[in-house]
């Protein structure tokens, strides 16, 4: 029996004159030559595409389109503040509310004097 190298092996043209070894045997060292699955990703023509100079400026275009036609994106910003102890009353008014009776909820307005300066 000869010695099998893949490496230094191409297959021959009758498919059936190497066992089934052999051809797994070659097919993992022509993985092995290939480099790692996944180091680069498959390109795609639209991939292509979106990733040229051209499929930039087309999407920058796009989004600057879209921003002239629907307006800027209102981006709402949301800042929370702990605060220590109960909110001061900077209101000028009060308001109570009584769900079981609506006609008794009031509301309190307080005079000008009463309330804070800065």
């Amino acid at each position: 029996m000869e010695y099998f190298n893949p490496l230094s092996s191409a297959p021959p043209e009758d498919p059936n004159a190497w066992t089934d070894a052999q051809w797994i045997d070659w097919l993992k060292a022509t993985d092995a030559e290939a480099g790692p699955t996944g180091e680069f990703p498959v390109g795609t023509v639209a991939s292509r595409i979106a990733r040229s100079s051209a499929g930039q400026v087309l999407g920058q275009a796009m989004l600057g389109l879209a921003q002239a036609i629907y307006g800027p994106k209102d981006e709402e910003l949301v800042v929370i503040v702990e605060g220590a102890g109960e909110p001061e009353e900077d209101e000028p008014f009060r308001v109570r509310l009584d769900f079981e009776h609506p006609e008794q909820s009031q509301i309190v307005f307080r005079s000008s004097r009463d309330t804070p300066t800065i």
